[in-house]
């Protein structure tokens, strides 16, 4: 089940970015769409568990910073060409670390 590899691109105060790559995580891509009382739209995103057994000492992930399945060389300057390359920005990001799989649980658009 935690097969892939993920790039973390963690965002800075001076909007740099620093890369990270974990392997033995599970990506799943959502697809749908929200009905509302003006119409329809994406609600596209994916979910991402992150084990923290397979995460580096001092890891961390938040809102903001960007993911990706898959292993990437980017190094960014811009948020832009993040979403260029097909990065997902992160929503929300839950430091789980208790039961029997202490992980992070990350949502992203």
């Amino acid at each position: 089940m935690f097969e892939q590899t993920i790039t973390i691109w963690s965002r800075a105060a001076d909007e740099t970015y620093t890369r990270k790559i974990i392997h033995n995580v599970y990506w799943e891509d959502n697809r749908g769409a929200q009905l509302r009382k003006t119409g329809a739209s994406d609600a596209n995103g994916i979910v991402c568990i992150i084990p923290l057994k397979s995460t580096p000492d001092g890891f961390s992930i938040k809102p903001h910073d960007f993911i990706m399945q898959g292993e990437s060389a980017l190094e960014p300057k811009t948020a832009k060409e993040l979403l260029a390359a097909g990065a997902v920005l992160v929503s929300a990001a839950d430091y789980l670390p208790f039961g029997g799989l202490p992980h992070w649980e990350v949502t992203g658009k």
